[in-house]
């Protein structure tokens, strides 16, 4: 179906928004199309819309996943890199989802290119967490994990140790020179210096 113009969940007890989970995990399609025509539950996106056109409804996936994750919650979604860093509405979305009032960017994990099947770009995991841990409130756990990985005929993959590591350093919110730092969201959020880039 149409995740974004229609999606499949609506809430039993209020039919104007869309059904919330305890987890959302998805690896939706990148660099789609969408259309504001005929678009249910428009609700879902309190940050802001992407262009309806240029392949960019990435962050309208994760506006989605966001309203579909109750307010205990977390989610994780695979993502393009682009999703971290381009500007224009996707900026302000981003600014959005790192500013909103419950604190709910947990971690952002760079992953490295070639992973998926159909693209060669690098991708990014991006985690919320509507209860995230009081050590980071008001920061966000960024890991690097883009330089280790096996190497495959057609396409990479992660090893056990690469994936064993994110899952510690995630797990602690550790920081590993070079691979994994806590950053202050006001410092990714400075619109002198970071300027929401991630």
């Amino acid at each position: 179906g149409d995740t974004i113009g229609e999606p499949h969940w609506a809430d039993e007890k209020d039919p104007t928004r869309v059904r919330q989970f305890d987890r959302v995990i998805a690896n939706p399609p990148f660099s789609q199309n969408y259309s504001k025509t005929g678009m249910k539950f428009e609700n879902r996106f309190q940050y802001g819309f992407a262009p309806e056109t240029g392949k960019k409804a990435d962050l309208m996936f994760v506006e989605h996943m966001i309203a579909s994750t109750d307010s205990n919650g977390m989610m994780i979604t695979v993502m393009p890199h682009g999703v971290l860093f381009r500007g224009g509405s996707e900026r302000y979305i981003r600014k959005g989802i790192l500013t909103d009032k419950q604190d709910i960017v947990q971690a952002v994990i760079g992953l490295p290119p070639n992973l998926f099947y159909g693209t060669t770009i690098p991708a990014c995991l991006l985690v919320i967490n509507k209860k995230k841990p009081a050590q980071l409130a008001g920061k966000v756990l960024i890991i690097n994990a883009d330089a280790e990985y096996g190497e495959g005929r057609s396409q990479n993959f992660l090893r056990p140790e690469d994936i064993e590591k994110i899952v510690y350093v995630f797990d602690n919110n550790q920081v590993v020179p070079g691979y994994s730092k806590v950053v202050p969201i006001s410092e990714i959020t400075d619109e002198k210096g970071n300027d929401c880039n991630l």
